[in-house]
């Protein structure tokens, strides 16, 4: 039974592998497909791997499909309109001149000068006098060029050429205006005195340009125009017109000599200008202890609202400045953001009897000027002296008072040679133990 059993299997395996087709080995190069067919032959397999593509062929093919998607995708893509691109534009440009301007701030921030504020004078002087040169009388600096002007006008009289000539060379600030104005009185004054018979050159207009610029804006030019013999004329512009304009002519004989004067006074003349008051000042020990308190009004604490607002942002600034990194340059340029310059220093001079000498300078007198005052004021002007800080340093005699420091107000201490000024107290009949005299008695009969 056994035995016909496995004969029946055998055959029907039998079958099912004829159905299937010529039988191979794994590693034989042939096989059949999968319908049951006969595998080709060699020759026939050469003939099918002749016809398929190489490798190269498919990697170029590849790269054209994707640039033809690329075409594609670029075809279809939305394009951007004009007003969108104006606006990526304006953005654009804007944030580069944000960038420039900072750039440009940071690198200022260091190589930019502090900024100067002028002012006459500090407080504890609180008035700048100056000498009129013609009355010797002392005016406030703000006043002076009016009072010069009046005192010359009432001298006119007296002497008319030469008080004009004066009032037209001193009177006038601006040099080049000053120098404009004096060649063209010279040249106008000049053809009267070369052409005396020539009435075109005794008549000058007030309608010119060169009137106008540079003659009428000078103080004094009335004055010395009338000196000169000049008159203010209206004169009609034709002979049957009612318009006239105004002309300075001269009627009859020009007086050649004094034109001539005129214009030597011109050419030579020197302006004469005021003089700085030191306003010299004694102080005593008492009058310095007698100096009480100062009270300021109670409105003097209330702030308003700009400055509460300035204080603010001041505040501000200083906060954001102390959270950034900076170098030792930046914290000095901060330091000196607002240099303060002083056009007149208060110089106070404390001798060793507690005496204290109080004058006025210019700040860009040099340290020698003081010492020369000083050398004249004191009592014994062969001992040598010196000015010290309060430290004991001295200072440069060739130097400006402003480059010293000693602008707006400085005190110096008074320092005599003691060996040299004992010997002259001796020669000239004092006691060794007499006090030395500092000050001349020729310098303190003004304080009496």
């Amino acid at each position: 039974m056994d035995k016909m059993k496995n004969f029946f299997d055998k055959k029907k395996l039998d079958k099912r592998f004829k159905k299937a087709g010529t039988g191979h080995t794994l590693t034989s190069s042939t096989s059949a497909n999968s319908h049951g067919e006969p595998a080709p032959n060699n020759h026939q397999a050469t003939e099918q791997t002749s016809h398929r593509p190489s490798m190269t062929q498919s990697v170029e093919s590849q790269l054209a499909g994707q640039a033809a998607l690329l075409r594609l995708e670029k075809k279809y893509q939305p394009q951007l309109n004009s007003i969108s691109k104006a606006a990526r534009a304006q953005a654009q440009k804007e944030l580069d001149e944000e960038k420039r301007a900072l750039v440009e701030s940071q690198r200022g921030s260091l190589s930019s000068k502090p900024s100067e504020k002028q002012f006459e004078s500090a407080p504890v002087l609180p008035c700048v006098l100056l000498i009129c040169p013609f009355c010797s009388n002392s005016q406030p600096k703000q006043t002076i060029d009016n009072h010069m002007l009046e005192c010359l006008k009432d001298q006119l009289e007296e002497n008319p050429s030469v008080v004009s000539v004066t009032i037209f060379l001193s009177c006038n600030r601006y040099p080049e205006k000053l120098a404009a104005g004096k060649d063209i009185f010279i040249r106008v004054f000049n053809n009267i005195i070369n052409n005396p018979d020539q009435e075109k050159f005794r008549k000058l207009k007030c309608s010119t340009n060169a009137y106008k610029d540079k003659i009428q804006p000078m103080l004094g030019h009335q004055e010395l125009l009338s000196a000169a013999g000049f008159t203010l004329q209206d004169i009609p512009l034709e002979t049957n017109s009612e318009e006239t304009e105004s002309v300075w002519a001269v009627d009859g004989e020009p007086k050649v000599d004094l034109l001539k004067s005129l214009v030597s006074m011109l050419q030579e003349g020197e302006a004469m200008k005021p003089v700085l008051d030191r306003q010299p000042k004694l102080l005593t020990p008492k009058d310095v202890l007698s100096v009480g308190p100062v009270y300021y009004p109670d409105d003097f604490y209330n702030l308003s609202k700009e400055e509460i607002a300035r204080e603010h942002q001041l505040r501000r600034e200083r906060a954001e400045k102390e959270l950034q990194l900076r170098t030792k340059a930046m914290r000095d340029r901060d330091a000196l953001q607002e240099v303060r310059k002083y056009n007149y220093t208060l110089i106070r001079i404390r001798f060793p009897d507690n005496n204290i000498l109080q004058l006025v300078f210019r700040a860009f007198e040099k340290f020698q000027d003081v010492l020369a005052l000083v050398a004249s004021s004191v009592a014994y002007q062969s001992v040598p002296f010196s000015l010290l800080d309060a430290t004991g340093h001295s200072f440069e005699e060739d130097k400006f008072l402003s480059d010293l420091g000693l602008v707006p107000a400085a005190v110096l201490n008074f320092h005599w040679d003691e060996v040299v000024l004992r010997e002259v107290m001796i020669n000239s009949g004092a006691s060794p133990d007499q006090h030395a005299k500092y000050l001349s008695d020729e310098f303190l009969s003004q304080f009496i």
